[in-house]
């Protein structure tokens, strides 16, 4: 134990040290009233006694002990400081990847399609938990929901896979158009599909059947109103400059006679045309006998080169676009709104037109 004092009564304090048969280490005078010196540490508490008895101060600092204490205890020091960067650049890495849940999909082949995604064992995995969930959402069709969680070193993966459909003599119902379900009501059947999902055309709604209280499934004739948010959507485009068969105003025309809706005879003339439109239609020729003839017409057509005025066309190709989707909707739904939009990419203009509706999805 060092001691580092002040007083005057320094020497006194000294020659009462040496009488009591404390052995003074390393004794140093700073000055005539301040020294320096060790002592065992057995001794110390000896020392600090006859320090107060003497009334000298301690100019003691913890300062001059750390030194001895830390070059003493370096080596543990420095294992703790070095271990502890380890163990929490260790604790980052992911060392285990563990499924559960799974009926048909192989645990196995889950974690490989994670590995093509750059997530597996052995490594620090920066990807958050959602980016996690989508990239085996997007894989796989039979998930109906997966949660990923991450539980120290190890990524614990929770899989619900979707009823699969077995054949019986009823069919399922299936998505007519596409859309995200709002909502459901099942009548009978199994649901495959919950509030909020987004399905496409001929995705399986309704099972067609029911599971009995040992968990077998009873085949059943399936019947729900399922309804959804359905975007019904039209493209168009109208290229810069593009090639068109035209008619040239050029015709001919042939007849082919019947009598009682048999063949009698055909015209002399003939189609002789390399390209061409045929339009056929029936008239009658006489109002006492059963005899009628079809007329068969040919336009000569040709290919003409046409360029398109983006101005002025604009408005054209929209009604266009307007109408092919209202041809689409379909019956029985409400309108929640309508827009069409334009853009011109490299030689083409499009138009889209978007139709959101709310009516039933399985109709």
């Amino acid at each position: 134990m060092k001691f580092d004092l002040t007083g005057y009564n320094i020497d006194n304090l000294i020659k009462t040290l040496y009488s009591k048969k404390i052995t003074l280490y390393n004794l140093k005078r700073i000055e005539h009233n301040h020294v320096i010196f060790d002592v065992e540490d057995k001794d110390t508490r000896r020392v600090k006694r006859y320090i107060n008895n003497f009334k000298v101060k301690q100019v003691f600092s913890l300062k001059k002990r750390f030194p001895k204490i830390i070059l003493a205890n370096l080596g543990l020091i420095l294992a703790i400081f070095f271990g502890s960067i380890f163990m929490i650049f260790v604790s980052n890495y992911t060392w285990q990847i563990r499924v559960y849940g799974t009926e048909e999909l192989i645990p196995s082949e889950i974690i490989d399609v994670l590995k093509e995604n750059g997530i597996k064992t052995g490594k620090i995995n920066l990807q958050t938990s959602e980016e996690i969930e989508n990239i085996l959402l997007n894989k796989y069709d039979r998930i109906a929901q997966v949660s990923v969680i991450r539980q120290g070193t190890a990524i614990i993966i929770n899989i619900s896979e979707k009823l699969v459909y077995i054949e019986s003599e009823y069919q399922p119902i299936t998505a007519k158009y596409a859309g995200i379900i709002t909502d459901i009501n099942l009548i009978t059947g199994t649901i495959n599909v919950k509030v909020g999902d987004y399905v496409n055309i001929g995705d399986i709604l309704v099972l067609p059947f029911n599971l009995d209280s040992n968990g077998n499934k009873v085949s059943v004739r399936p019947m729900a109103e399922i309804s959804a948010e359905i975007s019904i959507i039209s493209c168009l485009e109208m290229p810069k400059n593009e090639t068109e068969l035209v008619r040239t105003g050029n015709s001919i025309t042939c007849y082919e006679y019947k009598i009682f809706n048999k063949h009698i005879f055909s015209g002399k003339s003939k189609n002789s045309f390399a390209l061409f439109e045929r339009v056929v239609y029936n008239e009658s020729i006489s109002d006492l006998l059963p005899l009628s003839r079809d007329v068969v017409k040919y336009y000569e057509l040709d290919y003409v080169n046409i360029t398109h005025d983006f101005i002025t066309e604009k408005e054209d190709l929209i009604l266009k676009s307007k109408e092919k989707a209202y041809e689409n909707l379909p019956k029985n739904v409400e309108i929640i709104s309508e827009t069409t939009e334009t853009n011109i990419i490299l030689d083409s203009m499009f138009a889209t037109t978007t139709l959101k509706v709310q009516g039933t999805i399985n109709a």
